[in-house]
């Protein structure tokens, strides 16, 4: 019978390897986030600043894996998507989605890289 010897090293590189990914894959979704947040609170209208002051972003790990969260709005600021895409009497404000659509492009070839990358570092 033949004998097959390193299949627990190899195991475990393999799961070393693959939580050096998602550490990677969390700092660049991270540094993503933030680079969007301030080009959302940018084009954010202001007429008190807080529209703008209440975007924010969350880097959110899940069973399925990590994903980023952009967050507009909050209790005091509920009239954030009113301004996004308008109302029947107020026209549509769109500071938010034209960031995401230019970003989402992105966003494939930059996890890609990572991925890519991440394995280089052994």
């Amino acid at each position: 019978m033949a004998e097959i010897s390193g299949i627990s090293e190899l195991r475990a590189r393999i799961a070393s390897g693959i939580a050096r990914q998602r550490e990677q894959l969390v700092a660049d979704l991270d540094a993503l986030g933030a680079r969007m947040v301030q080009e959302i609170r940018a084009a954010a209208p202001k007429r008190t600043g807080a529209l703008a002051a209440s975007v924010r972003h969350e880097v959110v790990a899940t069973p399925e894996g990590v994903r980023l969260k952009l967050i507009v709005g909050n209790d005091t600021v509920y009239y954030a998507p009113f301004v996004e895409f308008g109302t029947a009497r107020e026209p549509v404000h769109a500071f938010v989605r034209p960031v995401v659509y230019r970003e989402e492009q992105q966003i494939p070839g930059r996890i890609e890289h990572t991925l890519s990358t991440s394995w280089d570092a052994e």
